[in-house]
């Protein structure tokens, strides 16, 4: 974010100098390389460079590459094998290995990307920033970054865009939710045309810093968290102590700890550390900090202190359910002294946390430093949901999908965790109460297929969906296949299996449970003759097993679970209410 921000300002510099500018983007790897995709830097005419996309062997040929942008006026991409020893243009004997490939585009103050990253840092959102590039033809006007999008709302640069925003808005969501990058390959829908792959970039809010205690210990620790472009506040009761004169740069808040946190705006990307050297202002802060989202929350002083505190909240009435987030003593053991060694001891520690990792030593590490996954993955435009709901239910005694589960219907339930997917369609079969079972359905963007023929069994549902998917939905080439009937099925879970198929190119990825792989279960295209084929009371296992090590399995141990009975459903409903 620090980093984001910088080119907004070098580019408003730029702008009143009149000088042009060009903006290089990481946009995919392949191996190993010093900076992930999403890594910016701003280049001016004059050859001034801001941010950076590699570790500097990288900067000296994508200037002399955006001047040449510049002046032509149209994006380039330009790829980088850095594992080529040979290549003394690069620098010999990088020992990257790997293939970096960065967008270059000029930026045009009507249309600019900048525009999107101000939107961006204005708030504390994440955000999901497109940026277009076509692999194969890599002088392609079309390409560059125009699209955002956050909580509250999209925004684009104006231009005209690769793809109409409908085909990209369920991957930027999906990016959203899953708080992580993707690389999506859309084919042209008229078949003629280029190849686009858009790099869909998770941004994350800067990391927020609130520290209670404003003593000369906080020093070293504020001027880090600056350093890094962290957004710190400081809150204390001493005025002599907490004010911007001894802390410029960063909000002050003179407050009782009834008061401060109710200042600020946490969020999970806050961190609270404990650092002003009074037991009850510590401990009150503690009380309302137990209380937030922030996903970290530190403790200067012993063991003893944190659990003295811990303690005396837990008579008192307060209650922590993630006491994973409470650290203290905080920060990492690298043998600490002054306080400018305690302040890089927290905030490594913070950084880790923040990251999910553990703070250990890098040689220690097997395999590469950065864990990156950079598959290019098919659109969600091209996978489709089947739910199986038109069963009669003769087990229950009464349509169990219309069974109440966490204020909806069993079916109503499956519905709308197949929808939070954001997938190319998402087809319902109904057959036995469609009259009634479709009314719980208006208003939903679903659609609705009877089967006639659901009294021969559940293959004939099966056999009903994939010949609806197949006539009026042939952009899908992957089929989820689920059932209204199992009750932990969430939209978390569905995403893991299209995620697992694509990342793995299997014919089928199954949830595993109680030992089995089974449904829910993606199908690949190519294995809807298999589905088409079933017959009776044969449910899509039988595919499922039949091709056996070809099919490989998300662990779903809630799978297990389905409501056929009376006795089924009253567990279910006991352990939600016990």
């Amino acid at each position: 974010m620090k980093e984001l921000r910088q080119i907004i300002q070098a580019y408003q510099t730029a702008c009143a100098q009149k000088k042009r500018t060009a903006l290089a983007t990481v946009v995919h790897i392949e191996g190993s390389s010093y900076r992930s995709p999403g890594a910016r830097m701003l280049i001016t005419e004059e050859g001034l460079l801001t941010g950076a996309i590699s570790g500097g062997c990288l900067e000296g040929d994508a200037l002399r590459k955006a001047l040449l942008v510049m002046m032509g006026g149209k994006p380039l991409l330009v790829t980088y094998d850095t594992s080529d020893e040979d290549d003394s243009g690069l620098g010999i004997g990088l020992g990257c290995n790997g293939i970096i490939r960065v967008l270059i585009e000029p930026i045009n103050p009507q249309e600019t990307p900048v525009r999107l990253l101000q939107w961006i840092t204005a708030k504390r959102h994440p955000a999901a920033l497109v940026t277009f590039y076509t692999p194969d033809d890599k002088k392609n006007s079309i390409q560059g970054t125009c699209i955002a999008l956050t909580p509250a709302g999209v925004l684009t640069t104006g231009g005209a865009l690769p793809l109409p925003l409908h085909r990209v808005m369920a991957d930027m969501q999906q990016v959203l939710k899953e708080k992580a990058p993707a690389f999506v390959h859309y084919p042209p829908a008229s078949g003629e045309g280029p190849v686009v792959t858009a790099f869909i970039h998770y941004i994350a809010p800067a990391p927020a810093l609130i520290v209670a205690g404003a003593g000369n210990d906080v020093l070293p620790l504020a001027q880090l968290a600056e350093l890094l472009g962290w957004e710190l506040t400081l809150i204390d009761g001493r005025p002599g102590y907490a004010n911007t004169a001894r802390f410029p740069g960063c909000q002050v808040i003179v407050s009782d700890p009834a008061e401060a946190l109710q200042q600020t705006t946490i969020d999970e990307q806050t961190a609270i550390v404990l650092m002003s050297h009074n037991y009850a202002y510590d401990k009150a802060i503690l009380a309302h900090a137990i209380g937030s989202p922030a996903s970290y929350i530190g403790l200067l002083g012993p063991a003893k202190k944190r659990e003295r505190m811990l303690e005396e909240l837990a008579a008192a009435g307060s209650t922590n359910d993630r006491p994973s987030r409470i650290f203290g003593p905080t920060g990492l053991d690298i043998g600490t002294e002054t306080a400018e060694e305690i302040a890089l001891s927290v905030v490594a520690e913070i950084k880790a946390v923040f990251a999910g990792k553990t703070g250990g030593h890098l040689h220690h590490l097997s395999g590469g430093i950065h864990r990156r996954d950079t598959a290019i993955t098919p659109s969600l435009e091209t996978c489709g949901i089947l739910i199986l709901a038109a069963g009669e239910s003769k087990r229950m005694g009464t349509p169990k999908q219309q069974l109440q589960y966490q204020g909806r219907t069993l079916l109503q339930h499956a519905v709308h965790e197949a929808l939070d997917v954001g997938a190319g369609a998402t087809v319902v079969v109904l057959g036995a109460e469609a009259a009634m079972l479709g009314r719980q359905l208006e208003g939903t963007r679903v659609d609705r297929v009877l089967n006639t023929a659901y009294k021969e069994g559940i293959a004939s549902s099966i056999v009903s969906g994939v010949r609806h998917v197949s006539l009026h939905h042939q952009q899908v080439q992957y089929l989820l296949v689920m059932l209204c009937d199992q009750p932990y099925v969430d939209a978390g879970h569905l995403r893991k299996l299209i995620r697992r198929q694509q990342a793995t190119g299997a014919l089928v990825a199954a949830s595993y449970y109680a030992g089995k792989k089974g449904v829910p279960a993606v199908f690949h295209k190519s294995v809807f003759p298999e589905l088409l084929a079933l017959k009776g009371d044969i449910g899509a296992r039988q595919v499922i097993e039949a091709l056996g090590e070809a099919v490989t399995a998300v662990p779903f141990p809630g799978g297990a679970v389905d409501i056929d009975t009376r006795e089924a459903y009253h567990d279910l409903i006991d352990q939600e209410c016990p």
